[in-house]
């Protein structure tokens, strides 16, 4: 998990490549409802200049922001506080892609939680730009997680209750992995 401090500076990334497949489009836009013709119909897209259909943004979004969380490494978001998208031209379904994430600016917002603002730029193999997308995400800081972490339990069974038990029992250790 990374927090706060993780992505203050953090060096470029790149990510791919990915590819969009029809079936994975055909799913979701079922499953959404975008069935805007110019992401559902072929040769609606045509018509409009496009070589066939095209992914819609919002799922340039997801898949990006999920290839992150999945193969990159996941950051200890609270919330997302702005997103715009650029969509420079079109992808297509089947197309391999590339993306590339950069943080921009970093601000404290408090001792338990940092904004961080990032730019995602989705592109082709020729570093051709699909789209852009701007992010400014809050992200709990190192100490908050810490602070979040539960300590014993003042219900459980302590050495008050259970001498025997307490004076017997291996000492435990745990230890914190990172993803």
């Amino acid at each position: 998990m990374k927090y706060w401090e993780d992505l203050v500076g953090a060096p470029d990334h790149r990510f791919g490549p990915l590819v969009f497949g029809g079936d994975l489009l055909d799913r979701l836009l079922d499953l959404m409802g975008e069935k805007h013709p110019v992401h559902d119909d072929d040769a609606f897209a045509r018509a409009l200049d496009r070589s066939r259909r095209i992914v819609p943004g919002g799922f340039i979004h997801s898949i990006t922001s999920g290839w992150v969380v999945q193969h990159g490494s996941p950051a200890a978001v609270v919330g997302l506080r702005t997103l715009a998208w650029d969509f420079v031209r079109p992808l297509y379904p089947d197309t391999p892609f590339w993306f590339t994430t950069r943080t921009g600016r970093s601000v404290e917002i408090d001792d338990r939680l940092g904004l961080v603002e990032s730019t995602r730029r989705v592109h082709d193999d020729n570093d051709r730009t699909y789209a852009i997308g701007r992010m400014s995400v809050v992200v709990l800081r190192r100490a908050a997680a810490v602070a979040l972490t539960p300590g014993p339990d003042p219900a459980a069974p302590g050495p008050a209750t259970e001498p025997a038990r307490a004076a017997t029992a291996p000492a435990r250790t745990s230890e914190r992995t990172e993803r």
